[in-house]
Parts: C-alpha cells; structure tokens; sequence
C-alpha cells in the first residue's frame, strides 16, 4: 500500500474549556439591605407565623443573592442580576443599584458592557446569548455604520456555529498571477503561486510592550497552532523564548535587524516593519521561499508600496480600529 503524500483538507477545531478570572470582577449591582428592617421584619414574621422556620428564612430570590445561613445581612450580590423582584416584595428592606465600580471598567472604547461580555468569551469559550431582542442602534458613528448580512437567521440550514453545514472560512496569504502559462512540455513557466491557506480569517498580532511576557506569546502561538493560523512575533523575542514553527510569523525592524543573523528556522511569512528596498531585497534573497509581508500604519499609499513589489500588506492600527483619528473600515475601503 502506497502512502497518500498530498496534503487532505482539514477544518480547523477550536477546543474549549472552562477559565476562571484570575481577578474577581465587582459585581453588576449593589444590594443594599437595611438591616434594622430586615431584622424586624424577621421577628414579626417568627410571630405572624408561630416560629415556622423554613418559612420565616425563606429567600425572596431564586439566584440565590440571600442563600447565606445569614440571608440579607451578607448578600451575595455577584449573583445578583437585576431582576429586582426582592425591591417589588419587600421595597422598605432592600435597594438594587448599579455598582459604580463595575460602571468604571473599559475605557472610551470599550464600555462596561463591551468587558462584559469578552470576559465571558475568555472564562466560558462560548458566545454570549441574551433574550429580549437587540437594544442597541442600528446604525451610527463608527462601527455602528457597518451593515452586516445576518446570515444565521435567513439561512439557519447553513449555520456553521452548530455544525450543521460546513461553511469555509480558508483565506490565501500570498501572491497569485492572474494565469498560469505552460511551455511545450506541460510545465509551468513565468511567476508562479507563492501563498498559504489559513483556516479562519484571522491571526494573532503580537501585545504591546507592556504585556509581551514569555507566558502571553507561548499563548498566542501554541492557540495559532491549534487552530492553523498565525501568530506574529518579535523576532527577538520569537529568539530568545525559542518560539518557532509554521505559525509564527517573526516581525523585523529597524532595531532587530541584527537578530536575523540567529534565526536558524525557515518561517513561512516574515513581517517586516515599514518598506526598505534595501532590506526587502536582502529578506528575499536569505529567505527566497518565505512570503515577506509588509507592516505598515493602515493610512499607507498600498497602491505605491504594489508598484514597488509589495504582495502581501498588513496595514496596521491601533486597537479601538484608529489611524490618526480615522476609523479603519474607512481607511480599508481608502485601501481598496
């Protein structure tokens, strides 16, 4: 039996499991008790209904905010979530509020809503689903602009959440000639395909300064594995943290020039800050089998940086989707 050498399709598969916060978020809401109420309130009930205990300690929340053998007096409110029928049953013993410190999560961009939910993707792997329909906009500033095809509701039968039908998410990195031309003999002649196969549309830039630990790029790069993406990394530190493979993309500049001297692995793309002819042309002749990919802010003239042999841009921003003020989906279709 001869071994089938050509490469098979494989769907990507992202494995899940429960993440704990390492940090204890505050909780949504406030649950303030009055407490010389509540005890008043316990003692004419031990007497309204002669001393039946399971009655009297009943909790007023099926969340269980008050299922401490002390109820009210030490509420849980980090289950508490808002439904507020402990205000409509007793309104003289409890007040729900916001909790200001939740209120302070996030920042201009992202809103205590927004951290949310990410922190429930990151703890739970799983998408959030909340009744009572959108109450967002449907249109505005910003991201709020974009028009989205909803295709899980007008096409359930293709939903590809729930695997009911595949539908493909591959994108191609690289350069593709608009034909293929062949000599005599059969055999292709001119440029030919130099491009690889992602399985989902998406890849991992590298964190900012402040948070490129050892452990976040160890991270990153083994979660690009598993699920056949990319990972982009400093090529110093992809060096010093000996991260390699076919999903780690290093990132050359100016000022890591000189570690590709110790790059002793062939990495499938190399990123290169900004656009030197002068080290394009020395990355294409030590690395002629690699895609050099060109990272540059997101308002770059990509038609001038084309003309000059660029063949795959990373046009980059910052992550509230800005450049100089500009939203990306903007300086996308300025790109196109």
């Amino acid at each position: 039996m001869v071994a089938d050498s050509q490469p098979r399709y494989r769907r990507y598969r992202i494995e899940i499991s429960p993440a704990p916060d390492l940090v204890r978020l505050p909780p949504r809401f406030r649950v303030e008790v009055e407490k010389h109420r509540l005890i008043s309130l316990v003692l004419k009930e031990l007497i309204h209904y002669r001393a039946n205990l399971p009655v009297v300690l009943s909790r007023p929340c099926v969340y269980g905010v008050f299922s401490w053998p002390i109820g009210g007096l030490a509420p849980k409110e980090e289950l508490c979530v808002g439904c507020l029928r402990c205000i409509v049953q007793y309104p003289e013993v409890v007040q729900i509020c916001p909790n200001p410190e939740r209120e302070r999560l996030g920042d201009s961009y992202l809103g205590p809503a927004c951290v949310d939910t990410l922190l429930y993707e990151a703890r739970t792997g799983h998408v959030p689903v909340r009744g009572a329909g959108y109450r967002g906009p449907f249109g505005g500033a910003g991201w709020d602009g974009m028009w989205t095809d909803m295709s899980e509701i007008v096409r359930p039968t293709r939903d590809g959440i729930h695997g009911r039908e595949f539908i493909s998410t591959a994108v191609d990195i690289g350069e593709k000639p608009a034909l293929l031309e062949f000599d005599e003999q059969g055999q292709p002649v001119g440029t030919l395909p130099k491009a690889i196969t992602l399985q989902v549309p998406f890849l991992f830039n590298h964190p900012p300064p402040s948070a490129r630990s050892r452990r976040l790029l160890e991270i990153l790069t083994r979660a690009a594995r598993e699920i056949d993406t990319l990972a982009m990394v400093p090529i110093d530190l992809a060096i010093r943290f000996e991260l390699a493979g076919p999903w780690v993309v290093p990132v050359v500049g100016e000022e890591t020039w000189y570690w590709l001297g110790q790059l002793n692995w062939l990495p499938r793309i190399i990123a290169l800050e900004g656009w030197d002819r002068e080290r394009v042309a020395e990355l294409l002749r030590r690395f002629p089998e690699s895609i050099l990919c060109a990272r540059v802010p997101m308002e770059s003239n990509v038609l001038e940086l084309v003309r000059e042999g660029a063949r795959v841009v990373h046009l980059t921003a910052d992550y509230h989707g800005r450049r100089n003020g500009r939203l990306v989906m903007d300086l996308i279709r300025q790109a196109h």
